[in-house]
């Protein structure tokens, strides 16, 4: 048994974290303790080697102790909480350098399905794989992901082959009830998708196969226990990996119920903040950056908060996983390049890095990641205007309103008062964005794709759409 202590300089990040952490867990077969901020009402910020030490001391009745912290002080006073420790104690403790949010996932979800420390700490360090690859990063760190056909071929074994309902794939919340079904069992496992294959030991694994709803996935199984291992695998596809998954409504005759709105067209045009490329010297600017990056952190913190309050917690996750997209080390690394070579302002760095990281999404194959675009132009954004010193607000409705523009940000969408949106008509966008989803929750009608069909008319005009999709 691996138990887990997390280590930050905000007691928030830390508890933060560990909540998550804790949503991968079924079951006693790990333990979490947080050690995170100072007693200090002032300062809170700061790391207590004697509260990472009673941080472990609380979970020490295990094999191991992996210990995960964010950075400086918290690496020190971890350290200097092993020297305080009794030996026989301090020798179970591990010191993980794995990024924190994503090393605490996967760490938990490896431990929770039985393995070893070393399995552990590999799964803990290769977090970041999965999101390089889906952002269309180099992989880095190959040695973390061995060719798992080394043991098993893919024509090999048993295999039962299932369709993917949930409709956002093998996430992280199903992809961790996956790597907990098929744990413990005298077989060797193979995940396999369109030939590609990975071991299913770990949600960082899994997430290189970029499942999405609708995709078939194979389980080919050898050895002992081959026959039970795949008979878990296609019972947990049937409850759909543990999550609720509620099916499209139609009428018996197989066609959606359409409608018609009518409204006041809004013409809705985002903010322009200004991207002069000068800037001052490159630490200033980075320092600039940094700040901002902060408060849009903050922002989507809120907005997350928000979106679980007003809808669910299927929309709130998609700004938690803004979230997890802008604490990238690799974007700011990026960024401060940028500052160096081309001696620019933090705002033209910020706003070549995103709009380059858009592009990539753009040029994918796959039309739902293709979507997330308009993710990055969202933080991009969000950012600009800090480093503006300027906030926008969603546009006020003051009676039933045909929304129309380019494109929208998820946030604008969240943040609109949905009694009063009549449609939202995009020259644009994707029914596959997240404001889409949003909007559906909302019950607002989407229509996208719609080019210069509308261009002709102005703010206050009537306007009336006819065969959109009825609200919920």
């Amino acid at each position: 048994m691996v138990n887990l202590v997390i280590v930050s300089h905000s007691a928030q990040l830390g508890q933060g974290v560990g909540e998550l952490a804790r949503q991968m867990l079924r079951g006693d077969g790990c333990r979490l303790a947080i050690a995170a901020g100072i007693d200090d009402p002032e300062n809170p910020v700061g790391t207590d080697p004697l509260k990472v030490m009673e941080a472990i001391l609380s979970v020490a009745d295990a094999d191991a102790i992996l210990v995960l912290m964010d950075i400086g002080s918290a690496l020190l006073s971890a350290e200097t909480a092993l020297d305080l420790l009794e030996p026989d104690i301090a020798a179970r403790v591990h010191l993980c350098p794995a990024p924190l949010v994503e090393g605490a996932l996967a760490a938990t979800v490896s431990a929770a399905s039985g393995a070893g420390i070393d399995k552990v700490i590999s799964d803990a360090q290769c977090a970041l794989q999965a999101k390089r690859v889906q952002l269309g990063f180099p992989p880095r760190e190959p040695e973390c992901t061995p060719d798992p056909q080394d043991e098993l071929s893919e024509t090999d074994g048993q295999s039962v082959t299932v369709d993917i309902s949930n409709p956002n794939g093998l996430h992280v919340r199903p992809a961790s009830r996956l790597v907990e079904a098929l744990a413990g069992f005298q077989a060797t496992l193979l995940l396999e998708k369109d030939g590609k294959c990975v071991k299913p030991d770990s949600i960082n694994q899994i997430a290189l196969l970029q499942v999405r709803c609708h995709d078939r996935v194979r389980l080919i199984a050898r050895g002992p226990q081959a026959a039970q291992a795949l008979a878990a695998f296609q019972a947990l596809a049937e409850d759909n990996f543990g999550e609720h998954v509620v099916p499209d409504t139609q009428p018996d005759d197989g066609q959606p119920v359409l409608t018609t709105v009518s409204g006041r067209v809004l013409r809705y045009t985002p903010a322009c903040y200004p991207l002069d490329s000068t800037g001052t010297s490159p630490q200033e600017e980075l320092r600039r950056l940094k700040i901002a990056v902060s408060h849009t952190l903050d922002d989507l913190s809120e907005l997350a908060a928000l979106a679980g309050e007003k809808y669910s917690e299927d929309i709130a996750a998609i700004f938690s996983g803004h979230h997890t997209l802008l604490d990238d080390p690799e974007l700011i690394d990026n960024a401060c390049t940028l500052l160096n070579q081309q001696k620019c302002s933090a705002e033209w760095a910020w706003h070549q890095t995103m709009m380059a990281l858009s592009q990539q999404y753009r040029e994918l194959d796959d039309a739902y990641l293709q979507a997330r675009y308009i993710d990055v132009e969202d933080i991009m954004h969000r950012t600009l205007g800090h480093l503006a010193d300027a906030t926008e607000n969603a546009p006020c409705l003051l009676h039933r309103t045909i929304l129309l523009t380019d494109d929208i940000y998820p946030s604008t969408v969240l943040l609109l008062d949905a009694e009063k949106v009549a449609a939202i008509c995009l020259q644009g966008g994707s029914p596959l964005a997240h404001g889409a989803i949003i909007a559906r929750e909302a019950g607002i009608p989407w229509l996208c794709q719609q080019g210069d069909t509308y261009s002709t008319l102005r703010n206050g005009d009537p306007l009336t759409l006819h065969g959109l999709p009825a609200r919920p």
